[in-house]
């Protein structure tokens, strides 16, 4: 089926019905990865009910069953979701009953383009035999969906791209693979020294790591080439990060944002990128955790008085206490404003802290 010339979506559908038959899962699902939302997109399932394919998103994180998958290009069993410490419980899962998740990567040419998942209401529902399938299914599912984007591809390149300009988004494209397959095979080795860390706060401070990690990751995955340089969009790169954030507290908190588009080279969209995942995470853990009325706000724009880029964070918090020991806290911060040649100020008071950092666009 997979080597026919079926329909994208229909090819998905199939999947799905098989992996149900293959393993007995009453629910499967598959999610794409959309690199401009951060997040595992459902589009395609069986079994759910109506409104979830097409709509429903999940996390692409580590503490996301099907994040860390995709993360990891590893398949991921939980025989008990609710109790497992290392896996988030989604509301999408608990809302079904769900218990048990085996989830399995479809790479496409070494690069993970979604994940593949069954679910069980019943517990330990999957077993190894289950896992050899469905990395089976997964992988003949790759196969089928890169024959019709090699198609699509060079239908889209005979209409809109000439051979040259062809042949350098393909090298280009081919560098940013390497470079996510390194950066998937850091988050591996990390997630294998968390499960085995020897206390919580080890384990918190692996998962603030890999947090790092995977935003410096999704800027790769967002670059594009412009007058024949590697770009950023600055607006689609922060969102795509908060929308992460988000779900990483699992849609119980909305950052406001107001993000205007700007294009950056990517060792300047990166520190970007990673000063705001450290102010944004630092409020979501010590300032608005468990506040009824808590909100985070982003603003970033361009100056253009003196064409410099500005980016504010903002919680409606108790205000910045002492520094927490070993905490990196804004000494991070800082550094990577340096790196811009920027500079970083805080306006702190019990009813909330608003840091402002500030880099020049040309250096």
């Amino acid at each position: 089926m997979a080597a026919e010339a079926t329909e994208t979506q229909r090819l998905l559908d199939l999947a799905c019905q098989h992996a149900a038959r293959g393993t007995g899962a009453p629910l499967t699902k598959v999610m794409r990865y959309r690199s401009d939302k951060g997040d595992l997109l459902v589009v395609a399932g069986k079994g759910w009910r109506p409104g979830i394919v097409g709509h429903a998103r999940l996390g692409a994180d580590m503490m996301s069953p099907p994040g860390q998958s995709y993360q990891t290009r590893e398949s991921v069993l939980s025989g008990n979701i609710g109790e497992d410490p290392d896996l988030r419980y989604s509301s999408l899962l608990r809302d079904h009953g769900v218990v048990s998740v085996l989830n399995a990567p479809i790479a496409v040419d070494g690069v993970v383009w979604g994940v593949l998942e069954v679910d069980h209401t019943a517990p330990d529902a999957f077993g190894e035999d289950d896992q050899r399938f469905l990395l089976s299914l997964a992988l003949t599912l790759a196969l089928g969906i890169r024959h019709r984007q090699g198609q699509a591809a060079l239908e889209r390149n005979a209409e809109e791209l000439g051979r040259r300009l062809a042949q350098a988004d393909t090298y280009m494209r081919e560098q940013n693979h390497r470079v996510r397959n390194y950066f998937q095979m850091i988050l591996s080795i990390l997630a294998s020294r968390s499960r085995k860390a020897s206390s919580e706060q080890l384990r918190a401070d692996y998962r603030e790591v890999m947090d790092r990690v995977a935003a410096v990751g999704l800027a790769h995955d967002l670059l594009t080439v412009e007058s024949g340089q590697s770009v950023v969009d600055a607006a689609t790169y922060l969102d795509a990060l908060c929308s992460g954030l988000e779900r990483s507290m699992g849609d119980e908190l909305r950052i406001e944002r107001d993000l205007e588009p700007l294009q950056l080279r990517p060792d300047r969209a990166v520190p970007l990128g990673l000063v705001l995942n450290e102010l944004v995470t630092n409020c979501l853990k010590y300032a608005v955790n468990d506040r009824p009325d808590g909100f985070v706000s982003i603003s970033f724009r361009v100056d253009a008085g003196t064409d410099e880029a500005v980016l504010v964070v903002r919680d409606n918090g108790p205000g910045m206490g002492e520094q927490r020991p070993g905490s990196l806290g804004l000494r991070l911060v800082r550094s990577l404003a340096a790196q811009l040649s920027g500079r970083v100020e805080i306006d702190s008071s019990s009813t909330g802290t608003a840091v402002t950092m500030t880099f020049p666009l040309v250096v």
